[in-house]
């Protein structure tokens, strides 16, 4: 039996950097990036996902980014079948596809494929949605927490759908939807892959959040957010529930102003990336980079470099001797 194909994936928090050192590792290697996020794979929509500028993605192909309308509806089955293709056809040309993003549960369904559990049921569906109508979605979080609190501590406290889906499989089953994700854990790998996180400070990763979401309002997040609601397109739209869009969708409708929306982004960016980092630091096989904040990428892809020259045995072929090439870097 052939040994598993390989695949290198970068993970971590939000502004961490992570895709500023995949693309500095894939220009070194001649490599190809495959996106995991669920929000960058939207059209329309590059400045508030954050989607990699023009100019990379013209050096280094840029799988899954903005190959879908707002209104698509993706999870994270959608995004393995459009990705393992992909894959393969980097496997025969000799490459080591990178994945990189921080979708935790992409990453983690492309490597193991996804969790069993129980379809769903309209009848169930429809009772919590009555009671988040008759108690609030904040009290109907409370109840997810008090039976499952791993999935809690994962979902947002705004994220209807994912808080009515672990509730669904908590009464469907009588167990916690993080159990069911737990077992599914010790299933086979489906690649040689090594995963690497990027880990900072946090009080370095909270500077950075708060420069990133100026730089996203200063690039035009506000003008792309009102586009897109004009045009029709609001929560109820998996697009529409990121980060900045469901934030400023309350103040076009009168209920902040636009600056207590960018706040409120800033602030709901800080639990996202707490909540990345709960995720990442449940999977047993990943290997963390510490970094201070002021890393060139280059520097730390040459650090993902020699990681993956030691795990790669069987594709030190498909390997540069190093990442380094002289040249201008890109701070992280």
């Amino acid at each position: 039996m052939a040994a598993p194909a390989p695949l290198l994936c970068i993970v971590g928090p939000t502004a961490s950097g992570k895709s500023a050192a995949a693309y500095a590792l894939a220009r070194r290697w001649g490599a190809q990036i495959i996106v995991a996020d669920s929000r960058q794979l939207y059209r329309d929509m590059p400045i508030g996902t954050d989607q990699p500028p023009p100019e990379w993605q013209h050096e280094v192909p840029h799988h899954l980014v903005s190959v879908a309308p707002p209104d698509a509806e993706w999870n994270a089955g959608r995004f393995c079948r459009a990705a393992e293709p992909i894959i393969a056809g980097l496997h025969r040309s000799g490459h080591i596809p990178i994945v990189v993003g921080g979708t935790g549960l992409y990453v983690r369904a492309l490597l193991y494929g996804l969790a069993s559990s129980p379809p769903a049921d309209a009848a169930v569906r429809h009772r919590l949605a009555e009671r988040i109508t008759r108690d609030g979605l904040p009290s109907v979080h409370a109840w997810l927490r008090s039976v499952d609190p791993a999935s809690a501590d994962a979902i947002a406290p705004a994220d209807e759908p994912k808080i009515i889906r672990a509730l669904e499989i908590y009464l469907l089953t009588g167990r916690p939807r993080s159990a069911w994700h737990a077992d599914h854990g010790f299933q086979t790998a489906r690649y040689d892959h090594l995963m690497i996180g990027l880990r900072l400070p946090r009080p370095v990763l909270h500077r950075r959040i708060e420069e990133r979401v100026a730089v996203m309002v200063e690039r035009g997040l506000v003008e792309e957010v009102r586009r897109l609601w004009t045009a029709g397109h609001d929560e109820r739209q998996h697009a529409m529930r990121g980060l900045g869009y469901r934030q400023l969708l309350r103040a076009f409708r009168g209920e902040c102003s636009i600056d207590e929306a960018i706040q409120a982004t800033i602030l709901d960016t800080r639990r996202y990336a707490k909540r990345q980092m709960t995720w990442f630091r449940h999977q047993r096989d990943l290997s963390w980079i510490d970094l201070g904040g002021d890393e060139p990428a280059e520097a730390v892809a040459e650090t993902m470099h020699q990681l993956a020259r030691r795990h790669f045995h069987s594709a030190e072929t498909m390997l540069p001797a190093s990442a380094e090439t002289p040249g201008r870097g890109h701070v992280l």
